[in-house]
C-alpha cells in the first residue's frame, strides 16, 4: 500500500508535467545541481506533514502535508521574470482543483514563493524559487496508507 502523502506528490509531479515554460522537465529529486540542458525545471518535494488536532474526528486524522514546488531557470535576460512566470504556470495548475482530484484531499492552497535566490558567480547564471503548498488531506486511525 502507499501512503497518501507520496499519492499527493505523485499527483502533483503529474499536474504539473507539461506547462508552458517547463515542459516535461519535472522531477522529485531534491539533487542538486539539475544539468544546464534541463533547464527551466520543477522539482517536488515533501516537507513537514502534521496531524491537525482540532480538525481530527473519531475514525479519522486530519494531516496538512507542505509541499514544496522549487522552480529552477538559467541564462534568461531577467532571471525573476521567468522565475514568476513559472509561478504563475504552477498556481494555476494547482488552483484549478483545490482537492487535487483526490477524495481524501479538502484543500490545497499556496503558503507563498520564496525570495529568489541567483547564483551569478557561474558563467551561465541561475536562479532558483520555492513555492510552498499546504495539502489537508485526511486518512484512518488505522492507516496512513489508500
Amino acid at each position: 500500500m502507499t501512503h497518501r502523502a507520496e499519492t499527493i506528490l505523485s499527483t502533483i509531479e503529474t499536474l504539473l508535467t507539461g506547462l508552458a515554460t517547463t515542459g516535461s522537465n519535472i522531477t522529485r529529486a531534491r539533487a542538486w545541481p539539475l544539468s544546464s540542458d534541463a533547464l527551466p525545471a520543477i522539482t517536488v518535494f515533501k516537507s513537514d506533514d502534521i496531524r491537525s488536532e482540532e480538525d481530527s474526528v473519531d475514525d479519522f486524522l486530519v494531516r496538512s502535508l507542505e509541499v514544496n514546488i522549487s522552480i529552477h531557470v538559467r541564462e534568461t535576460t531577467n532571471l525573476e521574470t521567468e522565475l514568476n512566470q513559472i509561478a504563475a504556470e504552477i498556481f494555476a495548475a494547482m488552483a484549478a482543483d483545490k482537492t487535487l482530484g483526490l477524495e481524501y484531499v479538502f484543500n490545497a492552497f499556496l503558503i507563498g514563493d520564496s525570495e529568489p535566490i541567483i547564483e551569478a558567480t557561474q558563467n551561465v547564471p541561475l536562479a532558483t524559487m520555492v513555492s510552498g503548498w499546504l495539502i489537508s488531506y485526511q486518512h484512518t486511525n488505522e492507516s496512513a496508507e489508500l
